[in-house]
Formats: C-alpha cells, sequence, structure tokens
C-alpha cells in the first residue's frame, strides 16, 4: 500500500458515457457504442459526444474522432450541432506538433450551468457548476442550527435566485443537484434519514424545485464526492475507488466499482461512518462504537494547538480500522479522503497505514494507494453538479427546461 500526498494526472483516459436514468452516473469504459437508427444515431452521438467534452474538457475534434469511431464530417456535424446549442465552443489549437493544420480543439461553454447545494449541520452551501466541472461560484450560508430541510429550500432558493440575477446574457441554469449527509432515495429526491441534520422522510427534491421552478435531484454526499473524484479528480486507476467524505455531518463513503457508482438496492450503500470500530462512545443512531463517535471534525476544532496532533493521531488508528475492513470487502485501488479527513494522511500518515495494515489482508492492502481529494472545497458541488447535467448528457437534442437571468423559462 502506498500513501499519496501528490496526486498524478493521466490524460489518455478512455470514454464515458451516462446512464439514461437522470439520478444515476455510469461510467463505460472502452470503444463507445453508438447508436444504429436514424435520429436515434444523431442523439445518442450527440450525446457521446458532448459528455466526452463535458468530461474531459478539452479535446481535439481528431481525439472526439478518435475515441468515437465516427467518421471525421459526422464529428464535425455534431460538434456544429452543439456549439450552435450553446453546450461546446471551438477554439484554434495552438501550434502544431505534426505537419499538417491542426485539429481544432473543442471544450465546453460556460452557459448552460448547473446549481449544487449541500446542507450540513452548520450552514448551507451553494454552487454555480458550468458544463466540464468548473465551479463558477460558491458561497457558504452559516445558519444559526441546525437547518430544517424547509430552511435549507428557503435560503438556497434565495441565493439561486441571486445566481440567476448575476448571470451573463444567453447563460441558464438547467437544474440543481443537492448533496445530503444521509440516506437519500435517488428515485424520489427524498431523504430518508439524515441523522444529523434530524431530517426524517424530506421530499427535499419536490420542495426545492417547487420553489425554484427547476429540476431538482439528490444523491448521499459522499456518493456525490465519489463521481466528482473519478470523473474528474487527479487519480490513477479510479475506477476501483473509495471516497470518504468527512464532514461536520459525520462521515459516509462512495464505492466505485470496476468504474460504476455502488449504490445498493435503494442508493443506501456507504454508511462508512457508522461501521463498528470498537469505540465506547454512544452514537447519534442508539448504537455504540461506530466511526463517527471516535473520528469527528468536532473533534479537531475544539482541539488546542498542544493536543491536535494527539487527537488526530488517535483518529487516524480508528479511521485505519473501518478502511482496513473496507479494503478486506471491496478490494481497491485507491481510497480518497475527502473534507476534515483530507489533513489526515498528512498529518499522521504513518499511523493511518500501520492501522489500515493491521487491519487488512497483505494482498489487498499492497494494491492501495491511500490519498487526499484533489477537487478539494469543490468535490461535492462539483459531484452533485454531474446529477443535474445528467439529463442534458444523456440527451442534448431533448426539451429541456431553462431558466435564465430574467427567470424566464426556455
Amino acid at each position: 500500500m502506498r500513501l499519496d500526498l501528490f496526486c498524478r494526472r493521466t490524460y489518455d483516459v478512455t470514454g464515458t458515457t451516462v446512464n439514461s436514468h437522470p439520478c444515476q452516473y455510469h461510467s463505460e469504459r472502452g470503444q463507445m457504442r453508438i447508436g444504429t437508427s436514424t435520429d436515434d444515431v444523431r442523439r445518442r452521438n450527440l450525446s457521446v459526444v458532448l459528455t466526452l467534452v463535458h468530461r474531459h474538457r478539452l479535446l481535439s475534434r481528431a481525439d472526439l474522432t478518435r475515441r468515437t469511431g465516427l467518421s471525421r464530417s459526422t464529428v464535425k456535424a455534431l460538434v456544429e450541432e452543439l456549439a450552435g446549442a450553446g453546450l461546446v465552443e471551438e477554439v484554434e489549437a495552438g501550434a502544431p506538433s505534426q505537419v499538417g493544420r491542426p485539429s481544432p480543439i473543442v471544450r465546453p461553454q460556460a452557459r448552460t450551468l448547473a446549481v449544487a447545494v449541500n446542507p450540513e449541520v452548520d450552514a448551507i452551501t451553494i454552487g454555480l457548476v458550468a458544463l466540464g466541472g468548473r465551479v463558477l461560484a460558491m458561497k457558504r450560508r452559516p445558519t444559526a442550527g441546525i437547518p430544517s430541510a424547509a430552511e435549507t429550500v428557503t435560503v438556497a432558493a434565495r441565493a439561486i435566485a441571486g445566481m440567476r440575477r448575476a448571470l451573463d446574457p444567453g447563460c441558464s441554469i438547467d437544474a440543481i443537484g443537492v448533496a445530503v449527509p444521509g440516506l437519500v432515495h435517488a428515485s424520489d429526491k427524498t431523504v430518508q434519514l439524515a441523522p444529523h441534520l434530524d431530517w426524517h422522510d424530506e421530499s427535499i427534491g419536490q420542495m426545492l424545485s417547487a420553489a425554484t421552478g427547476l429540476p431538482v435531484f439528490a444523491v448521499n454526499d459522499a456518493n456525490a464526492g465519489a463521481i466528482a473524484e473519478h470523473i474528474f479528480g487527479s487519480h490513477l486507476d479510479p475506477d476501483h475507488m473509495i471516497y470518504v467524505n468527512g464532514g461536520a455531518s459525520g462521515i459516509g463513503a462512495g464505492f466505485v466499482v470496476a468504474g460504476e457508482l455502488l449504490e445498493g438496492a435503494a442508493g443506501y450503500a456507504g454508511e462508512l461512518g457508522h461501521t463498528f470500530v470498537g469505540g465506547v462512545g454512544l452514537c447519534h443512531c442508539g448504537r455504540t462504537g461506530c466511526l463517527e463517535t471516535e473520528v469527528s471534525q468536532a473533534q479537531i476544532s475544539a482541539a488546542g494547538a498542544g493536543t491536535k496532533s494527539i487527537i488526530v493521531e488517535r483518529q487516524a488508528q480508528y479511521l485505519g480500522i473501518a478502511l482496513g475492513n473496507a479494503i478486506n470487502m471491496l478490494n481497491p485501488q485507491l481510497i480518497v479522503l475527502g473534507g476534515f479527513l483530507r489533513e489526515i494522511p498528512e498529518l499522521a500518515p504513518q499511523t493511518l497505514l500501520d492501522a489500515v495494515a493491521r487491519h487488512s489482508l497483505r494482498g489487498p492492502n499492497d494494491m492501495v494507494r491511500i490519498v487526499p481529494a484533489s477537487l478539494g472545497a469543490e468535490t461535492l458541488m462539483i459531484g452533485a453538479a454531474e446529477l443535474a447535467f445528467a439529463p442534458l448528457l444523456s440527451d442534448p437534442a431533448g426539451d429541456h427546461q431553462r431558466i435564465d437571468g430574467d427567470n424566464a423559462v426556455r
């Protein structure tokens, strides 16, 4: 096992597509399958090209031809249609590295936007994200107490209204993605349980959609982080990955297995914070010895300068137990630590590695790297926005409701 504090980026990434289900994230490795009947062919090919440009952020037209297997003339026509819709733009390539005219560069336009919302026990964060996973704005709104679902909707709707008024001409908001620290039933955007927020069966998607007039998609915050780091993170070989998010509202994990997000039967998979690590503290869930009772942001924040290192070392040991168990179960190649957990590999690297080694088998332990999240504070914003962009990526030619800076639906 290696603990990498400086992540590397690989540019030899194969194609990806978005599943037709608007709340699911899907990655397809290798050659893309292209449609075979007239209008379906065009729409599917538009989806393939837009998704590639979105997820790679920058591709030449020649790259698109190679990755899709389509002809150059077909790719040219598809790019022109996407550009006409304001989704991508072409720019001239730099100095040619070989004989001949360089292929134009295709990149996402920053005109079609998504909003990301992340409620926590002490604040609500709202972000504005463009295609390509580029965060244009992010506002953290502290709350006087733990925000209810209704307060979250009110705060988010007010912030979104302000974002709309500030939009440049020609820009529009397509949809909203909400990353919630709890059990989220993806199909109906309902939060079944968010224990730290004290939310029970809250229809956050329906409530926020009614307040803003936009489609809303909800997901567990750790799953949002896993999606973001898998697609846009600077990681080598991320197709077998565990993303672990640590926030004010606890700890959760998102599992990527063979390039696919492992959600479970109802989207509840990944509650790593409620795995037993041997502590004696009573968890808010009513059980004893959960990871969240021994590893928490509050403990680190309350520590003085002289005791912080001791607390971090202790938390590294408990985190190592949970990660060791996860390694034994899932055999990942990569573990990404986000939120306040990003500090642990930097402040207590050897303690963490030793604890993981003690609680995992040698074979899978030798294969895994533990790294801090490469997207930093933007991770959850990017992941939540990816859900919001999913219907557009799946069918760019479809009739998608958008709201511009004048609140006009188009």
